[in-house]
């Protein structure tokens, strides 16, 4: 992750985007999912972001939706009590999703954005479900031992999310994190996290936002090519899906969709593996 101040300023200034895009989503009658806090956490910024967008963050609440029935999913069927969220920002899964009895989710991100959300959330009442941690760390430098210490075991099977954080990662970096999650997994754990590949970054078809996220700040970096590939020499069995297909489409998606792995075309895909190696 970058280093510098300027960066990280700028990746929580996209938390706020995020909670914008589920502050308005959460005003819908047919609403994917209910962010009572979301408004509040956005702030003046993610306003005025998602105004100068005129609306239209579909992708965002699509992915939001996906990945809570992903995460929700995966704690009822199998079993999983141990979730981690990477570069957590303003999510607020710990509080408005129904976790089971036992579940301990403990939230990564740099610890000024990590106590704005707390005081956020504090003078709003809201109270988290079962155990939430909190962990304000760099993500460019070890994380690992602060995960550890707060109660963090690696030798139980995990669920980890890293949603919209990987295309602001150049590659080095997307591939060192993965490897780092793999060498905390046990097998029987769970992995969820949003990517592109690196036609997106060049293609005129998304010029229009590769232009815009870099205009603001928060240029995207990196991407996968290969996503199934690259886990599967890690141990992890991976399905990809992307806004659209019939999984990830909840009657919102109006675009003409391509197929998941057409070739030179840019995607922006939803990722979900199992550790069985």
């Amino acid at each position: 992750m970058p280093e510098n101040t300027k960066p990280q300023l700028s990746l929580g200034l996209t938390a706020r985007w995020t909670a914008a895009a589920r502050a308005q989503e959460s005003t819908r009658p047919d609403a994917l999912f209910h962010d009572p806090w979301a408004e509040a956490l956005a702030g003046p910024e993610g306003a005025e972001w998602l105004q100068s967008r005129g609306g239209s963050v579909t992708p965002m609440v699509i992915r939001t939706r996906y990945f809570d029935d992903f995460m929700q999913r995966v704690v009822r069927e199998e079993g999983i009590r141990q979730v981690v969220i990477v570069a957590a920002g303003l999510d607020t899964r710990a509080y408005r999703l129904e976790w089971p009895l036992g579940t301990s989710i403990y939230e990564l991100d740099q610890p000024v954005v990590l106590h704005y959300k707390q005081q956020a959330l504090h003078t709003a009442g809201a109270k988290p479900a079962h155990q939430r941690k909190a962990i304000g760390v760099d993500l460019s430098k070890p994380w690992q031992a602060p995960l550890q210490t707060m109660g963090f075991y690696s030798e139980r099977p995990t669920l980890w999310l890293l949603e919209g954080l990987l295309f602001y990662l150049p590659d080095e970096a997307i591939t060192h994190l993965l490897t780092d999650i793999n060498k905390l997994s046990a097998p029987g754990s769970w992995l969820g996290f949003d990517c592109v590949n690196h036609a997106t970054l060049t293609s005129p078809i998304t010029h229009a936002w590769i232009e815009m996220q870099a205009a603001q700040g928060a240029p995207w970096l990196g991407g996968l090519d290969d996503p199934e590939g690259f886990l599967a020499g890690l141990g992890w069995t991976a399905s990809m899906t992307q806004p659209g297909a019939p999984d990830a489409h909840y009657g919102r998606w109006t675009l003409p969709v391509i197929p998941v792995k057409m070739p030179d075309m840019p995607h922006n895909w939803y990722v979900t593996a199992k550790k069985t190696g």
